[in-house]
């Protein structure tokens, strides 16, 4: 009698999660939606500045601009593909790239949790398609990683190709960076050093509210076990030579397609601005929207990227222009697009019901 009870019981739960998980997501679609209605005067105010050049862009730059900013985010998903292949999950492109398209719209526009949440959302996502959770959260950090330490070497050698930092300061600095990283790689995925960083986070898990009480008792009774399981599944993720090379190529070129589709605005607004002075724009966006203080650098960006314009002399309507035309693609357009990918994938993605460590599961 008490198997037929438990059954009935867990499949009640599993009801109830999935009633309410697509309230949960429509929930985080408003406060995108409300965080977007406050930018809107700021943005509004941008546009009217840059009316006069708007209205007589260069329309043959336009296309080559916007196909830039999404071949940079595709880019992105192709690195997060090509993580999970090393894993042996095949999971097909439009569904990595709708993932990673959503990703991107949580992170640059949900304030205060956008950029965790956007990690935790990918993560759900991937174990939906019995990504295993081992392989799902390195992909999913890995790429951020990978990603982020692109754009410091990258950063640091446009700097010196700008003359802003000496090329005897901007190479070496890069070179550290880059071997910096390596080193860290190495270590950090060795056996013993993941065993050890597992366990502690095995500990701490097992003491936040929340979790199933039946899993919160396999936690306890098996967290060494458990953290030598993860340790293990996480140290055999190792990309090939050849993997490597490929991930390197896609990182770069993706962050190449971001910078391109601010080259792209600037030529059709049509005031010409220089190669090095694109290059600081850039990496003060970039910079602004790494800080996190706003989803996506809202308003900081776009001020910072309108001031470095402004020093260069560019006239206001135009540097106006060129900023809104850029984070229009950059930022809004994309986070649109994602924001379409999100709410079409609520009740359209496969449901992963949650299921009890084995040995403490019902018989």
């Amino acid at each position: 009698m008490a198997a037929p009870m438990s059954t009935a019981l867990r499949s009640s739960a599993a009801a109830l999660r999935s009633h309410w998980r697509p309230v949960l997501h429509w929930a985080v679609v408003v406060v995108a939606i409300a965080f977007l209605l406050v930018q809107a005067p700021k943005l509004a105010a941008d546009v009217r500045l840059a009316a006069d050049p708007l209205g007589h862009l260069r329309r043959e730059w336009l296309l080559p601009a916007v196909v830039a900013g999404l071949g940079g985010l595709a880019l992105y998903g192709e690195m997060h593909r090509q993580l999970l292949l090393v894993g042996q999950a095949r999971i097909p492109v439009p569904t990595v790239q709708g993932i990673t398209f959503a990703q991107n719209a949580i992170s640059n526009t949900v304030p205060v949790v956008g950029g965790a949440g956007a990690l935790v959302y990918a993560i759900d996502q991937l174990r939906r398609y019995r990504v295993d959770a081992s392989l799902a959260s390195w992909a999913v950090f890995v790429a951020g990683v990978l990603d982020t330490v692109a754009l410091l070497v990258l950063g640091i050698l446009g700097l010196g190709w700008a003359a802003y930092v000496p090329a005897a300061v901007a190479i070496p600095a890069a070179v550290v960076v880059a071997l910096g990283s390596a080193g860290c790689w190495i270590v950090l995925t060795h056996a013993r050093v993941l065993e050890r960083a597992m366990h502690l986070l095995l500990v701490i898990s097992r003491r936040l509210p929340g979790q199933c009480p039946t899993c919160r008792r396999a936690w306890v009774h098996r967290a060494e076990e458990g953290a030598h399981r993860l340790a293990g599944r996480i140290a055999l993720l190792r990309p090939s030579a050849r993997r490597w090379l490929v991930l390197f190529v896609l990182v770069v070129a993706s962050w190449a397609l971001d910078f391109l589709t601010l080259v792209a605005a600037a030529a059709a607004v049509g005031t010409p601005v220089r190669a090095e002075l694109l290059v600081l724009g850039f990496l003060v966006v970039q910079g602004s929207v790494a800080l996190q203080i706003f989803p996506g650098g809202a308003g900081l960006a776009s001020v910072g990227l309108l001031g470095v314009l402004l020093a260069s002399g560019t006239p206001a309507a135009a540097a106006a222009a060129t900023t809104v035309l850029y984070r229009g693609i950059s930022w809004l357009g994309l986070a649109v697009a994602g924001w379409v990918v999100y709410v079409a994938r609520i009740h359209t993605g496969p449901l992963h019901e949650h299921r009890h460590a084995p040995e403490h599961a019902a018989t």
